[in-house]
């Protein structure tokens, strides 16, 4: 019974892929590395000490709705491009001499924008996108010498901010290419009117927080 259900599902799968036109609305939902920049916070790359090292992850869920009343040429569709939720998470860690500090940053956002598709041949379609992006909630953490009783918090609630990015995409498989920043203003949860973004040279209250993200998933 079981190797029967996981059959009809893959089957089902399949015959989506077949019926499914380049030029319909795509959902579809991702995973992949977001690479920090040297210059979130405020900071460029020369304020980090040496042997500071940064990691991070995405996700996201979502759909391209093709507009296919509008006209264009041949091969070419216009459409919106609806993120429903996407997360990340950016990490920064200091582990040498006797110092051991982690500047982690998690946030959940929805985005939507135009979206420009091109489908050269069958199956393999390209989209370029410009989204604004709503943050719902932004939380970075400090924390020192390994310790989770010894950390800062800072957090931020509804802010905007925009991604611009390419998809490649080849029957139901998905490459993402994507830019993304945002600036929210930081407080600490335990000392109101004190901002992560003060400890930079500018002493600005707002911290951007730009990544460059890869990612993989499918689409149908």
């Amino acid at each position: 019974m079981r190797k029967f259900t996981i059959l009809l599902i893959t089957a089902f799968i399949s015959i989506s892929v077949i019926a499914q036109d380049d030029f319909d609305n795509r959902f579809y939902f991702r995973f992949g590395y977001s690479n920090p920049s040297w210059t979130q916070f405020g900071f460029t790359e020369s304020d980090w000490a040496d042997g500071v090292k940064k990691s991070g992850f995405m996700g996201e869920i979502g759909t391209i709705f093709m507009l296919n009343s509008i006209p264009m040429p041949d091969k070419m569709k216009l459409g919106i491009d609806v993120d429903y939720l996407s997360f990340y998470w950016n990490q920064f860690s200091f582990h040498e001499n006797g110092i051991d500090t982690d500047i982690g940053t998690m946030r959940f956002d929805s985005k939507v924008g135009p979206s420009f598709t091109y489908n050269p041949v069958s199956k393999l379609t390209f989209d370029v996108y410009v989204k604004a992006d709503l943050s719902w909630v932004t939380a970075t953490v400090v924390v020192y010498n390994n310790d989770a009783d010894d950390y800062d918090g800072y957090a931020d609630g509804t802010i905007f901010g925009f991604s611009t990015g390419l998809n490649v995409r080849y029957s139901i498989l998905m490459l993402g290419f994507e830019f993304n920043t945002i600036s929210p203003k930081l407080e600490n949860v335990d000392h109101d009117g004190q901002y992560i973004g003060n400890m930079n040279e500018e002493g600005d209250d707002k911290s951007p927080l730009p990544s460059m993200n890869f990612t993989l998933g499918l689409n149908f």
